[in-house]
């Protein structure tokens, strides 16, 4: 089943998960079903790359549960505006010549891009370690 971006522009490979999983069994939230297939999309890239192709051979649920929680520091990471840094807590001020510093998920200098890779590396971890699919092994695994 293609996934179409609200654009109109529709991509022919599939994501590990689907919305309904994402919903029902991972008990998501945090991204709506309109965004879902894009951020669903970039997270199976993702895997797929932290996996070298091996999770296009992985059949367990750890694959699809992987795939919400980086699907879900997508959409955080690029949800990131200059109106929420606006209203975000402040964690520095200085008033002798007015610099003020906020709390921000960004380290310092670090793209959108940068911070997707990094909350999705953490979230993809957490998932699928002892699964064997992020080794760097060469050879054939069996699962």
């Amino acid at each position: 089943m293609p996934i179409c971006h609200p654009e109109g522009r529709c991509l022919i490979m599939d994501a590990y998960a689907d919305y309904e999983f994402y919903i029902i069994n991972y008990r998501g939230k945090a991204v709506s079903e309109t965004d879902f297939p894009v951020a669903a999309l970039n997270a199976t890239q993702f895997i797929r790359m932290l996996t070298v192709g091996r999770s296009d051979r992985y059949e367990g649920d750890k694959i699809k549960y992987a795939t919400c929680a980086a699907a879900e520091a997508y959409a955080q990471a690029f949800r990131l505006s200059e109106s929420e840094t606006q209203t975000a807590e402040i964690s520095s001020e200085n008033t002798d010549g007015y610099s003020v510093s906020y709390v921000s998920q960004r380290q310092s200098g670090e793209t959108q891009e940068a911070l997707f890779k990094r909350k999705a590396y953490d979230a993809v971890r957490t998932w699928l370690s002892g699964t064997g699919l992020l080794s760097r092994r060469c050879g054939v695994m069996k699962w």
